[in-house]
């Protein structure tokens, strides 16, 4: 209620009327300011009250009232030039508010009650044409599906897991694992799925190619020594290890950088010579020779290669007089090949490594890389044990460069090279490389090998 004593909220009934006992505004043409209407409303009300009628029933009196015609609508009907509106009749009638209409469908609504109006009024949607109705696959059948799948790949992808199982340490679950194997991969020979898995690895370039044989390594001339020019660069084959994805990458773009090199770097992550059941590098090497014709090679193993070895039918334990006699063979197999022709290899030795019994292997698998070196002409041996140790010959993993900073050499499993440490050992390798071709200026022209 506001300071004037008008009540500005909402309430039933006339807006503005003024409850009990309030003041009353007055007016010209009104008997104590009350409209005449309203005085007779009170009068009825009254006389209502006194007959022993509630007061509720003056809400329906004053409708009443509302709908009585007015002097002019009287007047009117006396003359006959009235017409009564159309209003709706039976159980649904309904009668227009005193306060009006808000909108035009309330108004449309009060003339035909029963007609649709505002969303009705556009109809019913149109039906969805439902197509036929997916079965719900049970849970079993998606077990059964994905297990079917399962097998399927396995038989497409079977030589791929033999080969994954056979990299492992000779031992009971290696066995175990390859004789639980041995029926599927039956199974995929006789259905012929390996020879579609070959075709699909062929088809991505993943497949092994077309093997070449030693017959085809051959030249018919030397390769060294030659003159190394732009038009006729040297051509160098890297190949390594997962130690010669950074160090092989670092030593063909040093060597490219020269203008006087075309290089290419061919590493096998977990590979070896100490496991050709698993990757089969004699017959890399040869194919990569025929493929690629380099006049040298750069060649780093060692990192996979401290295990135990199968050879006629007896596991080796590494690092056994056996075992040095059988790697040695092995490493010197590897020269052979590289050299054919008369093609020149540098055999680099690994780094020192963290841990003390892996270091342990290194060494000692170095000092095989040498002595095999010194029984093959063309083979040269560059040790990088030094070049990565500290002033002290200790493991460390930062070293100083020629600037004076200190720079990371290794990787945190300390085993694997920093680029940095990458480029360090390839700057060493590609000197070597530069005298033994005398690529570098004032370098004495190459003589042949005694």
């Amino acid at each position: 209620m506001s300071g004037d004593g008008s009540y500005q909220g909402e309430y039933p009934g006339q807006m503005g009327m003024p409850f009990g006992d309030e003041p009353r505004d007055e007016a010209p043409g009104r008997a104590g300011g009350v409209p005449e209407r309203d005085a007779g409303r009170q009068a009825r009300g009254a006389m209502k009250r006194d007959a022993g009628r509630s007061a509720d029933d003056d809400d329906e009196l004053f409708v009443w009232n509302d709908l009585r015609p007015s002097r002019r609508e009287r007047a009117a009907r006396a003359s006959g030039d009235w017409r009564a509106p159309e209003e709706p009749t039976g159980p649904g009638r309904r009668y227009e508010p005193a306060d009006g209409y808000e909108t035009s469908e309330e108004w449309e609504e009060w003339l035909e009650p029963e007609a649709p109006h505002g969303a009705e009024a556009v109809g019913p949607l149109p039906e969805r044409h439902a197509g036929p109705r997916r079965r719900r696959l049970s849970a079993g059948a998606v077990l059964l599906a994905m297990l079917l799948g399962f097998f399927f790949g396995g038989l497409l992808d079977v030589g791929n897991i033999k080969k994954d199982v056979s990299a492992q340490p000779y031992g009971a679950a290696r066995t175990l694992q390859l004789a639980l194997l041995a029926p599927m991969s039956g199974l995929s020979r006789l259905v012929h799925a390996d020879h579609l898995s070959a075709a699909v690895a062929d088809a991505l370039g993943r497949g092994e190619g077309t093997h070449h044989t030693l017959a085809q390594v051959a030249t018919t001339r030397p390769l060294w020594p030659r003159a190394i020019t732009k038009k006729k660069p040297l051509r160098l084959y890297v190949a390594g290890d997962s130690m010669d994805m950074v160090f092989g990458s670092s030593l063909v773009n040093l060597a490219e950088d020269t203008g006087l090199v075309k290089a290419r770097n061919d590493y096998k992550v977990s590979s070896g010579l100490s496991r050709p059941d698993y990757f089969d590098w004699p017959q890399r090497l040869v194919d990569q020779i025929v493929d690629f014709r380099p006049d040298a090679a750069a060649v780093l193993f060692g990192a996979n290669d401290g295990q135990d070895v199968l050879h006629d039918g007896k596991v080796l334990k590494v690092g056994t007089k056996a075992w040095q006699q059988v790697y040695a063979q092995r490493v010197g197999q590897a020269m052979d090949l590289l050299t054919k022709g008369g093609r020149r290899v540098y055999w680099v030795g690994n780094p020192i490594m963290r841990d003390f019994g892996y270091r342990q292997r290194i060494a000692m698998m170095n000092h095989i890389y040498e002595a095999e070196a010194k029984k093959h002409s063309g083979v040269t041996f560059i040790s990088t044990w030094k070049l990565l140790s500290n002033a002290k010959g200790s493991y460390t993993d930062y070293l100083t460069d020629a600037s004076g900073d200190s720079v990371l050499m290794r990787a945190p499993d300390g085993i694997h090279l920093s680029r940095a440490g990458g480029d360090r050992m390839a700057a060493l390798v590609l000197d070597a490389i530069e005298k033994d071709w005398g690529m570098k200026a004032g370098s004495a022209s190459p003589s042949p090998a005694p």
